[in-house]
Formats: C-alpha cells, sequence, structure tokens
C-alpha cells in the first residue's frame, strides 16, 4: 500500500472501530455492565490486533511497477 492509501484505510478502520467496538464498550460501562464491559474489552483488543496484522500483511506486498 502505499501511504496515502495506508493512511485513507487507517482511518476508515479506526472510524469502524470505534464506532463499533469503542461505542458499545462505552454503553457497557455507563451501565456499570462489569461483565459485558470486560467481554468488550477483549473483543476491541482482538479487533485492533487484526487490523494492524492486515496492514502489515499488505505492507509486505511489493509494489506494482507502472508499465509505461
Amino acid at each position: 500500500m502505499r501511504n496515502l492509501d495506508i493512511e485513507s484505510w487507517a482511518l476508515a478502520r479506526a472510524h469502524h472501530i470505534v464506532l463499533n467496538e469503542g461505542l458499545n464498550l462505552a454503553k457497557a460501562a455507563q451501565d456499570l455492565d462489569r461483565k459485558r464491559s470486560r467481554s468488550l474489552v477483549y473483543e476491541l483488543r482482538s479487533v485492533i490486533t487484526a487490523a494492524i496484522l492486515e496492514a502489515h500483511a499488505s505492507s509486505d506486498k511489493p509494489e506494482p511497477v507502472p508499465q509505461s
């Protein structure tokens, strides 16, 4: 991925993570639901880890050489 592509992807992915897992975690914390909060922390960690691994895997691929 080029820098601009990875930045756009990262922003979109972070936005998605915050809207979904982050909002769920905030609601559980607001309700003082410790069991659900703990579960959602592990889910959030898993989603972030998957995003990092996906970004790393994409950055390992060689850039295509433009044909003239």
